[in-house]
């Protein structure tokens, strides 16, 4: 080993270091950066310790200079001391960027793996038996909207009253129950109106997800499994509707289904939204079905319904529906007759303008998991429930058929 790569005695281990790398910047070593890094057991990249060389080299050249103009010894050991905090610093960031990065690769893996369970679960799904027969998606001047929000698959929920009767019991079984119970008074309410088409909005919230800690307590089922379960429930359901009426789906994003990553904030990912996979899911599971058009999934949809023109979104982020229908208009240059949206779990509905015939308004629809502990905080309870709304040409909404689940 040649002497210069010998540590002298009493000499530290970060003076050590320094005159190794200043030894190199003077080319007294026949070693390249990645040998000197790896001599010296550091953690960093050979051109960042390249780089440090110089301060190193710069650094000690000044300070050299200093002691020979009689610089006392406790100044020159201060400001040395100083920038050494300040090496240390620079390692500590350093490390810290790789914590982050290793997080992120673990959070890659969790995501593939999420997929990969996806797609076993829909390869290994039972065959829907879809209708042999094509019902043709003819639209006169008369159509119908049937909206579903909030039904937060996979969340359990007992409301007691003031005498420990209960108010509100919902659970996977309760929500499957609701929901054939809802298919039978629509199917009543198509016959009535001789309905041959139907626009199915789910105003989102289907999953429960994780926003908070304390969702732990009350969660029947991972979100994996609530996905894969909700899904697999919607395509019987939304198969079984197909059988009476053509069915298009539209399905807008809540925050219940928002993706949170790396201990992201509300909005950081606006487009990882479980809303989406589960729509993936239906998509794929009734592509074989001609009687159903299951739609892109999006943030807002705006659906022209015989001439009435319907935006729906979830609603988390509407403070005023009235203001907000004004603003949509605004922004969009677009015309906008009813504003659909879910979010508080109780119905909501006004006239706040006219467009001929036509009124514009807004519509916040109940929910299928009826009250919960966030609807008893804000204290706006209201049955669990549905709706559907029959329009015709030039006269917008003139019917509404409200849906009460037991």
């Amino acid at each position: 080993m040649s002497s210069i790569l010998k540590k002298l005695e009493n000499e530290s281990s970060f003076d050590y270091k320094v005159r190794l790398c200043i030894a190199k910047l003077n080319k007294e070593l026949d070693l390249d950066w990645i040998e000197i890094r790896d001599l010296l057991g550091l953690d960093c990249s050979p051109d960042h310790l390249r780089k440090l060389s110089y301060a190193y080299k710069e650094i000690t050249e000044h300070y050299g200079e200093k002691l020979n103009e009689n610089v006392s010894d406790e100044d020159v050991l201060d400001k040395l001391t100083q920038k050494k905090l300040e090496l240390q610093l620079e390692r500590t960031k350093l490390q810290a960027e790789k914590n982050e990065i290793n997080k992120w690769i673990r959070e890659q893996g969790r995501t593939e793996n999420f997929y990969e369970k996806l797609l076993i679960a829909l390869e290994n799904r039972k065959t829907v038996k879809v209708p042999n027969y094509k019902i043709e998606r003819e639209i006169g001047d008369i159509d119908a909207t049937v909206d579903i929000a909030d039904v937060h698959y996979g969340k359990k929920v007992l409301i007691k009253g003031f005498d420990d009767e209960v108010i509100n019991e919902y659970n996977v079984e309760i929500f499957e129950s609701r929901m054939w119970d809802l298919l039978g008074q629509i199917l009543v309410k198509v016959k009535k109106e001789h309905l041959t088409h139907l626009n199915v909005f789910n105003l989102s919230d289907s999953l429960d997800g994780i926003l908070r800690m304390s969702q732990l307590q009350v969660l029947q089922l991972g979100i994996l499994d609530s996905a894969m379960g909700f899904s697999e429930f919607m395509t019987n359901w939304l198969n079984e509707l197909s059988r009476y009426v053509y069915v298009d789906y539209y399905s807008c994003q809540g925050n219940h289904t928002e993706i949170r990553p790396l201990g992201s904030s509300k909005g950081d990912f606006p487009h990882e939204n479980m809303e989406r996979i589960t729509t993936w899911f239906l998509k794929n599971s009734l592509k074989d079905n001609q009687n159903i058009t299951i739609h892109d999934n999006k943030s807002l949809v705006y659906v022209d319904v015989v001439g009435t023109k319907i935006l729906a979104t979830h609603g988390q982020d509407e403070k005023n529906l009235e203001n907000s229908i004004k603003e949509y208009i605004n922004v969009y240059q677009k015309p906008i007759h009813m504003l659909k949206t879910g979010h508080l779990h109780n119905t909501h509905n006004k006239t706040v303008g006219m467009d001929g015939l036509q009124n514009i308004e807004f519509y916040q629809s109940p929910s299928i998991c009826g009250i919960d502990e966030f609807s008893v905080k804000l204290k706006k309870t209201a049955n669990a429930g549905s709706n559907m709304m029959i329009f015709e040409r030039g006269l917008g909404r003139t019917t509404v058929y409200d849906f009460k689940l037991k």
